[in-house]
């Protein structure tokens, strides 16, 4: 603009020319660096630390660190929300200590994966000119009685009641008399189920030492003669036949030609217009959202893990069609849960 135009305006009256963008761009850049303090504070144990209330000093002794720099840190983490600052002591937000101290029932494992990804994250500029390399590592999931039960735990913070709520709604739920839960895990899916109609029978189908571990959950619920867990591999076992519905949440997450040889399975367990009901994640068609979705995908790419593949809608759908289901809907749920995760449906045909 030349400056005798702006010397024509009154400047307390000049409108921008444009809308500023540095609230969004810095937005960007302090998360990678809200992310690295974060972290960085969970991998030396300072959220453990300091579930009872600390003074800098007692801290920087403890966990053997440099006084000036930790006091700085903590601060960041006060602003953040995960820690809480009175009287000249530090401790673990109340609020945030079940998922942040280890050893709460709750506590948030899964941070884990991306200390695991971290330093991939930082190499994105060479992966971008070079590829990604390919990982000998794979994640091991455990799925012992602690495990499950912490899962378990986790299910029960909304993703649960917002499953069954909706669910319960479908008319085809509200017809069906058989039901499987495929990778059912701790059980609570297919309990819940039972619990919403009556006179639904269901089958929980995963691995036998998880199953036995599911048993104790529908005794739990008094539930057992309606419900029962059943012991097998889904990709290899007979699941039986003539389900009027089939339920699997996140259990699955094979490349494209196991998850034909999958849903190929979960169409035979069905009966004739059977609806397949899954909890996953899924991208958008045009690829733009959901951004978390998006981020984990790029994650997958760089790592070279590739235990999770994620697909868009339509590439999802076209791999139910060969299987012999129709996509009919996906319904988003990310309204009630931390993650973008939604419910895809679909008909045997």
């Amino acid at each position: 603009m030349k400056a005798e135009i702006m010397s024509a305006e009154r400047l307390a009256e000049t409108k921008p020319l444009l809308e500023d963008q540095g609230r969004f761009l810095w937005e960007i850049v302090v998360g990678y660096e809200k992310g690295q303090a974060f972290l960085t504070a969970f991998n030396l144990g300072i959220f453990k630390s300091l579930k009872e209330p600390k003074t800098l000093g007692q801290l920087s002794t403890e966990l053997k660190l440099h006084p000036q720099v930790t006091e700085k840190l903590l601060d960041v983490l006060v602003s953040l929300g995960a820690l809480t600052k009175e009287k000249g002591s530090y401790v673990t937000a109340s609020k945030m200590a079940p998922f942040l101290v280890e050893g709460e029932p709750y506590y948030a494992r899964y941070l884990n994966f991306a200390n695991e990804s971290k330093d991939r994250w930082s190499e994105l500029q060479k992966f971008l000119r070079d590829g990604p390399v390919t990982s000998e590592h794979k994640h091991e999931h455990k799925y012992d009685r602690e495990t499950i039960d912490w899962i378990a735990r986790g299910t029960m913070l909304g993703r649960l009641q917002s499953t069954l709520k909706l669910v319960r709604e479908f008319p085809e739920f509200q017809a069906a008399r058989k039901l499987i839960d495929l990778g059912g895990g701790h059980g609570l899916f297919g309990i819940g189920f039972a619990q919403e109609n009556p006179d639904l029978n269901v089958v929980i189908f995963d691995q036998p030492e998880v199953a036995e571990i599911a048993r104790d959950y529908i005794n739990e619920y008094d539930i057992g003669g309606r419900v029962r867990a059943v012991g097998g591999d889904y990709t290899k076992d007979d699941l039986g036949s003539g389900f009027d519905i089939a339920f699997e949440a996140c259990s699955f997450g094979g490349n494209a030609d196991q998850a034909r040889s999958f849903y190929r399975r979960v169409a035979s367990c069905l009966k004739e217009g059977g609806l397949f009901i899954a909890q996953t994640f899924t991208i958008d068609d045009d690829r733009t959202a959901p951004l978390r979705t998006l981020i984990w995908d790029l994650k997958e790419q760089i790592t070279g893990d590739g235990h999770m593949h994620l697909r868009t809608n339509s590439e999802l759908f076209d791999i139910f069609e060969e299987a012999g289901l129709k996509g009919e809907n996906v319904i988003d749920l990310s309204a009630s849960m931390p993650m973008p995760m939604r419910l895809v449906v679909a008909r045997k045909v």
